[in-house]
């Protein structure tokens, strides 16, 4: 693995002593190729430093340790949070209990709860499995996710997909499907925090 570290994207933009310090951090932003998921790369140029403003999600970005020591952004990959709300009005009670768990008051008669949502998640091309692992990335995503949480509660983490990626990595991290809108493309999944 190569070392990192994790920055959140407001960090680099308070702490860059940088003139244009958005302009400059979007030049950076165009390095970063995920050619599957070019959402990814559209996002992180054309909207994190917007949702960073408006404090809808947070950014945060795995940059290359020797890199950095050098002063170059080198960014290896990167995760977004937010909240969300998922509509459950359509589960039965059994899939209700599932979803939610036991324990929480007036659980059947809920039509939303609330959640935690990744939703922005990859690595750059450049890097592989080996330099920097899914799960190492989902690692640090669920440490941000842990510190929201000691703060506001919640025990539900919420995030979309191609079927192809919960087939190859979501699945076998413990992730579930939520069942999908017709016309959805993306799959909807959770996984309760313990």
């Amino acid at each position: 693995m190569i070392d990192y570290e994790v920055y959140s994207l407001g960090e680099l933009l308070d702490q860059l002593n940088v003139e244009n310090v958005e302009e400059k951090l979007q030049e950076e932003f165009k390095k970063f190729s995920c050619p599957n998921e070019r959402d990814l790369e559209s996002f992180l140029v054309h909207k994190a430093i917007e949702y960073q403003r408006i404090q809808f999600g947070k950014t945060f970005l795995f940059l290359n340790s020797k890199s950095l020591s050098n002063d170059i952004l080198d960014i290896m990959a990167f995760f977004t949070t937010g909240q969300t709300a998922i509509d459950i009005s359509d589960l039965g009670q059994k899939k209700k209990r599932k979803v939610i768990g036991s324990g929480i008051p007036g659980r059947d008669h809920m039509k939303s709860i609330p959640g935690f949502l990744i939703g922005q998640i990859g690595r750059d091309e450049r890097y592989s499995h080996d330099d920097l692992s899914g799960e190492q990335i989902l690692k640090e995503c669920y440490k941000k996710i842990e510190e929201a949480r000691t703060i506001i509660g919640g025990n539900i983490i919420i995030l979309e997909c191609r079927k192809k990626m919960f087939e190859l990595f979501y699945e076998k991290q413990g992730f579930k499907q939520l069942p999908a809108a017709k016309g959805d493309e993306l799959m909807k999944l959770y996984k309760r925090i313990a």
